[in-house]
């Protein structure tokens, strides 16, 4: 009998970011394969699609001959002082001077693919994909359509019905809104200035998150507030808005992020409901139980509460989907682990 490789596995084989599409199902890049895997619990594997990225040319001067050891902020009050005043070259790579590369390095730099850091899909099934500063739109049939230049790293991506929303890695909230059809910017939030030295010197870790609203509205989660501010989608930065919320009748009091950074925002697919992740040590100050596990806050928009989940998985595990009863978390050494949401 012939033999017949299996299939592939999010549970076991899933690893770096997702994408969630509105049915609950979950779209991963698979470097071997070069393809966008969506799957289903229940349900398995849906469909692969291969994809052609853009050719990436490592230059030899970002070739080090010993690699930087990152420094982080000494303190958890150096860390809250830098998102209310600015982020010290602490909290950005460090390390000692490197030495020129050798003739043997600049000559081993190569036209390789580029790896994909985000991805999203639109109503016409194209493929928007951030990698290597880059944005790429890619067809159906997973070609290039176009490519366009990012000034930063990218940090979150959410599509929404009349654009694409592009949250850069930066100190404070910068934010893009671009055409579906010609990925042209529309509108921009926050401060421009910050993109030249974070493209430069990138964060080791994000500070901002971005998640859509049911309505379309765009929440920004800055630093390590609790509260959101809120962009109308059409008018962007015109009359931004914010909401806060109450836990168990108070106002909680600021995360302290330290190098964690802030955990992703998701929204709950059909529910005016949004959850982030944090881990105990950021959340001590804000009225959170006890836990060994990494806790959900789960925002209910409608009614301005928030509430503490407790979870039974450790730091490392990062929050990639929701389901009708679970949260999907990726394990750190690559698979699938769950937590009960309501």
């Amino acid at each position: 009998m012939p033999l017949r490789a299996q299939g592939w596995d999010a549970t076991r084989q899933a690893s770096g970011w997702a994408f969630q599409e509105v049915d609950g199902s979950l779209i991963f890049y698979d470097p071997a394969a070069r393809s966008l895997r969506t799957w289903m619990k229940g349900s398995g594997l849906l469909a692969s699609l291969p994809v052609i990225l853009p050719e990436s040319r490592k230059p030899a001067a970002a070739i080090p001959a010993a690699t930087p050891t990152p420094t982080a902020a000494a303190s958890d009050y150096d860390a809250a002082g830098a998102l209310l005043y600015g982020l010290p070259r602490q909290q950005r790579p460090q390390g000692a001077p490197a030495k020129p590369p050798s003739k043997e390095v600049v000559e081993s730099a190569t036209v390789g693919e580029a790896v994909p850091e985000r991805w999203v899909l639109d109503a016409y099934d194209r493929i928007w994909m951030a990698c290597d500063h880059r944005l790429a739109v890619l067809g159906k049939n997973g070609k290039p359509e176009t490519t366009l230049p990012l000034p930063a790293l990218v940090e979150d991506m959410a599509i929404g019905r009349d654009g694409l929303f592009i949250l850069y890695r930066t100190p404070k909230p910068y934010l893009e809104k671009r055409d579906l059809k010609t990925g042209a910017v529309l509108w921009t939030f926050g401060d421009k200035a910050q993109l030249k030295e974070s493209a430069a010197q990138p964060l080791l870790v994000g500070l901002n998150r971005m998640a859509l609203g049911t309505d379309g509205s765009v929440y920004l989660a800055e630093g390590a507030s609790m509260a959101f501010t809120v962009l109308d989608p059409a008018k962007g930065p015109k009359e931004p808005g914010q909401t806060f919320f109450t836990c168990n009748d108070a106002l909680p009091a600021r995360a302290v992020l330290g190098r964690v950074g802030r955990g992703p925002l998701l929204p709950w697919p059909g529910r005016d409901v949004i959850f982030g992740v944090f881990a105990p040590s950021q959340v001590k100050s804000c009225g959170a139980p006890e836990s060994k596990g990494l806790l959900l806050a789960r925002f209910d928009l409608a009614k301005g509460t928030m509430e503490w989940l407790p979870t039974p998985l450790g730091e490392g595990h990062r929050l990639i989907g929701l389901l009708d009863a679970e949260a999907v978390f990726l394990a750190p050494g690559g698979g699938l682990a769950y937590a009960p949401i309501h």
